[in-house]
């Protein structure tokens, strides 16, 4: 069955944990009302590793939706707004909406891992000239491209994500997914450096016992 799902990422530095407590402890009724999930909630050092660039200080996360257009539903609803008013102010924090690719796979079983890849290339095509390889080299390492959008395609919701073009990949850990990295680098290196500045970012899925896990399995297929 051909799907395009939507993957909501968000990227920042909090400085009220009070706050973001208030704010997280509102969304899960807000995720189920659109059907959406978290894939990664992860911290410098805690479920991110910056394996590349210039970021590496940025607590990260990931979100599937069905669709592209459930993002903004959900980013614009009712409900997400006064639950935004506690985050508002209680950090600094960059979010986007990507397009997913037709003819994904359903969820892979455990703790998962995830490669994300942003730049801002000085051409479309210097950024191709490391995407395309960077693409072939990880699925010939285990990885599942879910999403590969330009800024035609990446919707900006909140303030100014570091990046104009970004990658995400599933893998079946978080090793392998550094593992992938480290295979694939020496052979990208001067497309990237072609490129511009690129960050990889290796991220860490929720494990199996996260109450999150379950709305997963509901909301997979």
């Amino acid at each position: 069955m051909n799907r395009r799902h939507g993957y909501l990422l968000v990227l920042g530095t909090a400085r009220d944990p009070v706050g973001m407590d208030r704010y997280h402890n509102q969304l899960p009724p807000i995720y189920a009302e659109h059907k959406g999930y978290r894939l990664v909630v992860g911290s410098p050092g805690d479920g991110a590793t910056f394996l590349d660039g210039g970021l590496d200080n940025l607590s990260m996360m990931l979100a599937r939706f069905p669709s592209p257009e459930c993002i903004s539903d959900f980013w614009w609803s009712d409900e997400y707004r006064k639950a935004y008013i506690h985050r508002k102010d209680a950090g600094r924090f960059s979010a986007v909406g990507l397009p997913g690719l037709d003819q994904e796979p359903d969820p892979m079983p455990g703790r998962r891992g995830f490669l994300v890849a942003m730049a801002t290339p000085a051409s479309p095509g210097g950024w191709r000239r490391f995407a395309d390889p960077f693409i072939t080299g990880i699925s010939g390492h285990g990885g599942t491209v879910l999403a590969d959008a330009g800024p035609e395609a990446i919707e900006r919701l909140e303030s100014l994500m570091p990046g104009s073009h970004i990658i995400v990949a599933m893998f079946s850990s978080e090793q392998t997914a550094k593992d992938a990295w480290a295979a694939v680098a020496p052979d990208v290196e001067s497309q990237k450096e072609a490129c511009g500045s690129v960050n990889v970012i290796a991220l860490a899925g929720l494990p199996d016992d996260h109450p999150e896990r379950l709305t997963q399995d509901v909301y997979a297929t």
